[in-house]
């Protein structure tokens, strides 16, 4: 039970809590590369021998996790001698420099040192590699891809060192039963007389073990299945989040219409694809007529209801294809797509009668409100959608020149004063 919850805690920290260095002295100059064995081993050797490390690669590796400076030094004087190292100090001098340069900011020579290191793990032992000392290469990346950002990459990195940890630990439990078993061994020639005595219990224990194992089993399927729901809520979570970002992103937050930085993106988008295939394009510039005098006698809080009721009633008003956004304080502006300057003024009266013929209620007071539309094609202005919406917005002022409430464009007209 305490093994259990020991590998509890330890899958949890791994899944949720990646630790980071965030504050390390700077590291200088470029390492040198040490000199490597000439002969490399073999692949039957690789899968038999266990390469000797020597002390002085041990404590360095130990004394770069806490003391980079002084790792530092030591590395530089080691790198001097002439002894050459085997692939398993080769891999761990890795480590030591990742860890010396594991330093905001440094994030990408760590990961260059680290799968240096990785690189030669077809020439080392399964279980030398599988051991803590050359599996935490995985956990340093997986806490050097989250600090970037890379959530898959450090996702694939971790559950490469819990793999490792796994098989390290079935490696010494391995060891420890052999050893038992030996000594279990020793024990049986010198007490002949227990022999059955001591096969029942062996087969007794064996049996409390397959028991344990089976539960065990269990209890680490629930907890995995457990994280694997938490993991994918996580997930879903962020996806929702980041959905309702972009929507923010390109939305005007009182009247949830497309924003100035939306529209303008749209502009460009539908002025290039009906340049390229001659289409008709038209632009109308929308203004509430007196709504500095609402907001003065009514206050703000009105003024922005008044702004919502006149987008919900020019919304109404669009086509399926049509962009409507609020650019502006009281000011609104719509893309038409393929309607020419009959069909954009054909809209904007719609929508100018519909203003006019709704007034806003603000509970014992009744609100006139009417709009200014200004009107322009592309077959006026092609050189540019800013050229468009500026010969709209031209348009606009000149209907509250001649009086506001009304429609107007910058092409030859006859205008009616509306009733």
């Amino acid at each position: 039970m305490i093994k259990l919850f020991k590998l509890i805690v330890i899958i949890s920290t791994l899944l949720f809590f990646p630790t980071f260095n965030s504050i390390a002295d700077e590291v200088l100059g470029q390492q040198k590369v040490f000199k490597k064995i000439e002969n490399p081993i073999s692949q039957e050797q690789e899968e038999k021998v266990v390469l000797d490390i020597s002390g002085e690669v041990l404590a360095l590796v130990a004394l770069s996790e806490h003391d980079k400076a002084a790792a530092q030094v030591k590395l530089l004087a080691l790198q001097e001698t002439s002894y050459a190292f085997n692939f398993a100090e080769q891999y761990l001098l890795n480590i030591t420099r990742a860890n010396i340069s594991n330093i905001d900011g440094q994030e990408n020579k760590v990961i260059n040192w680290l799968n240096k290191a990785i690189k030669l793990e077809p020439l080392l032992a399964k279980k030398q590699l599988d051991s803590p000392l050359f599996a935490g290469a995985y956990l340093t990346l997986a806490n050097i891809y989250a600090r970037q950002g890379e959530d898959k990459l450090a996702f694939d990195n971790k559950r490469k060192y819990i793999i490792k940890y796994f098989a390290n630990l079935n490696e010494q439990k391995a060891l420890r039963v052999k050893r038992l078993n030996e000594k279990y061994n020793i024990e049986k020639k010198h007490e002949e007389n227990e022999l059955l005595t001591q096969n029942n219990e062996i087969k007794q224990y064996a049996l409390a073990s397959a028991e344990t194992t089976r539960i065990q089993q269990h209890r680490n399927i629930a907890i995995f299945i457990v994280l694997g729901v938490i993991f994918l809520l996580l997930l879903i979570r962020q996806f929702k989040i980041r959905r309702a970002l972009k929507i923010l992103a390109k939305t005007d937050n009182l009247t949830r219409l497309a924003n100035r930085r939306s529209f303008f993106k749209s502009g460009y988008t539908f002025m290039t694809q009906a340049l390229k295939q001659d289409k008709e394009l038209s632009v109308l510039m929308l203004d509430i007529d007196n709504f500095k005098a609402i907001n003065d006698q009514f206050g703000h809080d009105v003024g922005d209801n008044v702004i919502c009721h006149v987008s919900a009633l020019a919304s109404d008003s669009m086509r399926s294809r049509d962009v409507l956004a609020r650019i502006g304080g009281e000011e609104f502006a719509a893309i038409l797509p393929d309607a020419n300057i009959e069909q954009a003024r054909a809209i904007a009266e719609h929508i100018r009668e519909k203003i006019q013929g709704s007034a806003f209620t603000n509970q014992d007071n009744s609100i006139e409100i009417s709009v200014s539309i200004g009107i322009a094609t592309i077959r006026e202005v092609s050189e540019s959608f800013d050229g468009l919406l500026h010969a709209a917005d031209m348009a606009m002022y000149k209907a509250k020149k001649n009086g506001r409430n009304r429609v107007s464009s910058n092409s030859v007209e006859s205008e009616e004063k509306p009733s």
